[in-house]
């Protein structure tokens, strides 16, 4: 299984051993490479698909729940989130949801996000993992991690 991924054609040598020492560190199992099956194509030669090389265990994963909790005047028009739940790796920042929903919203370079999970006003530097490991079952709801979100105007541009 090793042996797969360190000569995976699609991971720098750097990367594996980030990797190596990611699940190693975790005291969990290194993640087992998708084999790739040749399909026959209309001519009957095989023709290799090409697939993710591992996949994220499930353990890893965090499942939220994001509720709009409504705009201030001003902040322009946006995009409804069409979806509310998302999975995402754990160690996702709150950094990286708001770049989500400005990109699934179509916000404002002038609108500010604010995200808020169990009355804490988070940071865009905090991770889901360190999220939950703080605020715990508080911040859960049917096993998804739920976070409320607000627009308003950034202070920079009310100058």
């Amino acid at each position: 299984m090793l042996w797969c991924i360190k000569h995976s054609p699609f991971i720098t040598s750097g990367e594996k051993t980030q990797m190596f020492n990611f699940y190693k560190e975790r005291g969990l199992e290194m993640p087992k490479p998708v084999v790739t099956q040749p399909v026959t194509t209309a001519r009957g030669r095989p023709k290799k698909l090409f697939g993710p090389v591992f996949r994220i265990p499930p353990e890893l994963d965090v499942s939220l729940l994001l509720e709009f909790i409504g705009a201030d005047e001003g902040t322009g028009s946006f995009k409804p989130l069409e979806k509310k739940f998302v999975r995402v790796s754990g160690e996702a920042t709150i950094g990286h949801v708001e770049k989500f929903l400005r990109r699934k919203m179509e916000l404002a370079t002038t609108c500010q996000v604010d995200i808020i999970c169990a009355d804490h006003l988070l940071e865009h530097y905090q991770t889901l993992r360190d999220i939950l490991a703080e605020i715990g079952k508080r911040a859960l709801q049917d096993g998804l991690l739920v976070l409320h979100f607000g627009l308003g105007l950034s202070p920079s541009s009310l100058t």
